[in-house]
């Protein structure tokens, strides 16, 4: 379970908090979609649940071990292991090729995922692609290769920022395939979209508003 209880997170000196006093609780399984107005605060709280950046004020808690007091090193340690992140341009290197870049995760965990890979990578139908280099891909295809890197390591949490927003209708309805796929897996997906549409097909909408989380559905 993870615990959001009465986080702050401001990014000026005059303290004008992008997320205030917020308090929610996700359960493990949970399939949930934040949505919201631009500049609401989506990506600032989806930074704060992949602990790529820490609130002001607040904890954030995982099965009662507090995250906040944790090192950078023992955070980016437990974020490599439990939390995989589908960021919203990908972030894919360049250079690397396909394979390279989905197993640029277990590096760090210094673990052999050829099995895993393999079961990925033909569920996504990328396969084929696995020597080419990532500059040479399609936009759908970056995209079913930035999914394959968030989940190589089986994390038990995958959060995703607008990953329908660069895609065509039959590309998206792919990847929202995609995430169900990993959801019934036991994984909680949460997703943060302007799409209402998509947001209607998860389980749980919230709508972050001034600064706090409100349940819609």
């Amino acid at each position: 379970m993870y615990n959001l209880n009465n986080v702050y997170k401001s990014y000026d000196k005059e303290k004008t908090f992008v997320i205030h006093n917020l308090s929610v609780s996700f359960n493990q399984g949970d399939f949930i979609a934040i949505i919201g107005k631009s500049g609401s605060g989506k990506t600032t709280l989806l930074n704060i649940l992949s602990t790529i950046d820490l609130p002001d004020r607040g904890l954030y808690v995982f099965n009662d071990q507090n995250l906040n007091k944790m090192s950078l090193n023992d955070l980016a340690l437990f974020r490599n292991k439990h939390i995989g992140v589908v960021f919203q341009e990908y972030n894919l290197i360049p250079e690397y090729t396909v394979r390279q870049n989905i197993l640029l995760p277990t590096v760090f965990l210094k673990m052999k995922q050829t099995n895993t890979l393999d079961e990925i990578v033909e569920k996504l139908g990328i396969a084929h692609l696995l020597d080419k280099k990532a500059k040479l891909l399609s936009g759908g295809e970056q995209q079913r290769v930035a999914v394959a890197r968030a989940i190589i390591n089986k994390p038990s949490l995958v959060l995703a920022d607008e990953p329908t927003g660069n895609l065509d209708p039959e590309n998206a309805e792919q990847l929202y395939e995609m995430l169900k796929d990993i959801n019934h897996t036991g994984t909680t997906v949460i997703i943060v979209t302007h799409n209402m549409a998509m947001a209607e097909r998860f389980n749980t909408i919230y709508d972050l508003k001034s600064g706090q989380l409100h349940k819609l559905k």
